[in-house]
């Protein structure tokens, strides 16, 4: 089954390719009245990252059921994370007048603040893992 879902994972991803390079395309002939075209096809990544960010974890859990604490901490640290990036994110910040001018509400904009923190965070931790990582297996 792993081996059929891998060739399945791939043939997907190759496809999301596809359509991404297409619609990036037709973006860049359009010009900047493709903005709306750009914007859709982020909301539709997302919704495709948080899709393969559920199923991987219940896929896992049902393959291996030993790995249900190993996600359970995962899910936990990614609250936390989620938590701190949303106390420390600064809020809104701008004036009013200027958020009017541009049509983003001040709600919108604290949204914007910890999402940006929360990535910096999350960049972060990687690089750090990362370099530990590497660290470690020099001295082992």
């Amino acid at each position: 089954m792993d081996e059929k879902l891998l060739k399945y994972c791939k043939y997907g991803l190759w496809g999301l390719m596809g359509i991404i390079v297409v619609i990036l395309a037709i973006c860049a002939f359009k010009g900047e009245a493709s903005a709306d075209l750009q914007m859709y096809m982020t909301y539709a990544l997302v919704i495709l990252l948080v899709l393969a960010i559920l199923f991987s974890p219940i896929y896992g859990a049902i393959v291996n059921p030993g790995n249900l604490k190993k996600i359970g901490i995962a899910i936990g640290l990614f609250a936390v994370v989620a938590l701190v990036a949303w106390l420390i994110s600064p809020g809104a910040t701008l004036s009013a007048e200027y958020l009017e001018s541009m049509g983003i509400t001040a709600k919108a904009e604290a949204v914007c603040d910890f999402l940006m923190m929360f990535v910096y965070i999350m960049l972060g931790g990687t690089i750090a893992a990362v370099i530990y990582s590497a660290v470690a297996k020099l001295f082992n």
